[in-house]
């Protein structure tokens, strides 16, 4: 990224030499038009980057130099680490997406460039971190008629955590022309609803597509079947329709969505997809599970997966936002519940959690995973009273079930812990956890 003014500003050093500190990113920053950060924030679609030092030749040589940074506009900052060589530049590792701004320190014979940063502290340079991009779903199109006018109704999800105010592009395809032409100017709002009035001269096949921006300049798109659009003089005003697939353009099109071989390749995505977490690949597994949704928005159990990787991987927002998602699709899929339980267990919901779990046991009243994870939420809520119940009914369940194991150690553990009933009131004093969900926690 080239150098400028906006983009750095400069650390007087001791009348020594001066140390300036900009964001070197090769192939992976681009500034969205829909990115709302600061008109002179960067953008970057990548969790790993470079950051640039230069330092006069006079100030040399460096004794070290440490990297400082803020997640939250400079109100706390925390040390990074040391840049060993003590050579430009500095490869930094970002935690988590958003807002970050940085701060280096240089240290030579005659003392350091600035003391650390404190509270308030301006960064010398700020970029937007914005790796993952949107999840979108196209729904099936709705084709009505009002007062002689024609109209398609739109409907859409998508889902994520850096959105601005309008990251959605509507956009139609007069086929066979490939080409896409602008629904509306301007993107439009993420209402997941758009209703088009259809210009006079549209008519014949057309497909509509979706596409999310966000913030960070990443984008997804969910594209419509080919559909069949009657002409303005052929509807009636009080006529309403579902639009079906039209014919296929030409023969040498590509796999037309719904086909047989479109669904061959989709389920063999997703088998790839299973195969590649099992190996603990989730860059390659997500990589296949977006594409499958992206060529079939309608299977559930891929947005499912992709809740249980992303909360794997230690992103819970990204995957509620897939199992809600999947659960819109299928409220009763247990999978996605299950999902969203270990969520709120992990934001320490527990409430939410036991919700969810007790909606899988309504339809399946003898799951013994379920049961299990609802006796460690009790023992997080105190209750463990109904904890000894929940991994009581999970070991009976199935008594040569795998799982049963567990329950049964986590059994053992709590009378362990009622035996000791002295130590139990000590180390349940302000400040602990109580001992059997220390005990509990350690045990997985």
């Amino acid at each position: 990224m080239p150098h400028t003014k906006k983009q750095s500003r400069s650390i007087n050093w001791r009348m020594i030499g001066s140390v300036t500190v900009c964001i070197l990113v090769q192939m992976a920053a681009a500034r969205a038009s829909s990115a709302e950060p600061g008109n002179d924030v960067p953008s970057i679609r990548t969790k790993t980057f470079d950051i640039e030092y230069h330092v006069n030749a006079e100030a040399l040589p460096l004794d070290s130099v440490e990297l400082w940074f803020t997640h939250d506009d400079g109100k706390t900052w925390q040390e990074f680490g040391i840049d060993e060589d003590r050579q430009s530049p500095f490869t930094f590792v970002a935690p988590v997406e958003g807002c970050y701004g940085f701060f280096v320190i240089l240290t030579n014979s005659t003392g350091a460039s600035s003391p650390p940063p404190k509270p308030g502290t301006m960064p010398q340079q700020s970029v937007f971190v914005d790796y993952t991009p949107p999840m979108v779903q196209l729904h099936p199109l709705k084709f009505v008629t009002s007062n002689g006018q024609r109209i398609l109704e739109i409907h859409w999800t998508s889902v994520d955590s850096q959105f601005g105010t309008r990251p959605i592009t509507l956009s139609y395809q007069r086929l066979p022309d490939k080409s896409w032409q602008p629904i509306t100017l301007d993107p439009v709002a993420n209402t997941g609803r758009y209703d088009w009035r259809i210009p006079d001269d549209v008519k014949g096949n057309i497909g509509v597509r979706v596409s999310a921006t966000d913030r960070g300049g990443n984008c997804a798109s969910s594209e419509s079947e080919t559909l069949e659009i009657p002409a303005l003089n052929s509807v009636t005003s009080a006529s309403t329709a579902n639009l079906v697939p039209g014919p296929t353009v030409s023969a040498s099109s590509a796999m037309l969505p719904g086909s047989k071989r479109a669904q061959e390749h989709v389920a063999r995505l997703f088998e790839e997809a299973i195969a590649f977490r099992d190996r603990g690949d989730y860059s390659e597994s997500m990589s296949r599970l977006r594409e499958v949704v992206r060529l079939d928005p309608m299977m559930t159990d891929a947005f499912a997966e992709m809740g249980m990787m992303l909360h794997r991987m230690g992103d819970p927002q990204r995957a509620m936002d897939a199992f809600d998602i999947a659960l819109k699709q299928r409220p009763t899929l247990r999978s996605a519940l299950l999902g969203t339980a270990l969520v709120y267990k992990q934001r320490s919901d527990y409430a939410a959690a036991a919700e969810r779990l007790r909606a899988i046991l309504k339809y399946n009243a003898n799951d013994a995973e379920v049961w299990l994870h609802l006796g460690d939420v009790a023992v997080y809520q105190g209750d463990e009273v109904y904890a000894r119940e929940c991994y009581s009914r999970a070991a009976q369940i199935n008594p040569d079930a795998p799982i049963v194991a567990d329950a049964r150690k986590r059994l053992a553990l709590m009378a362990e812990t009622s035996r000791t009933y002295e130590t139990t009131r000590r180390a349940a004093e302000p400040g602990s956890i109580g001992p059997a969900r220390a005990k509990i926690a350690s045990s997985k």
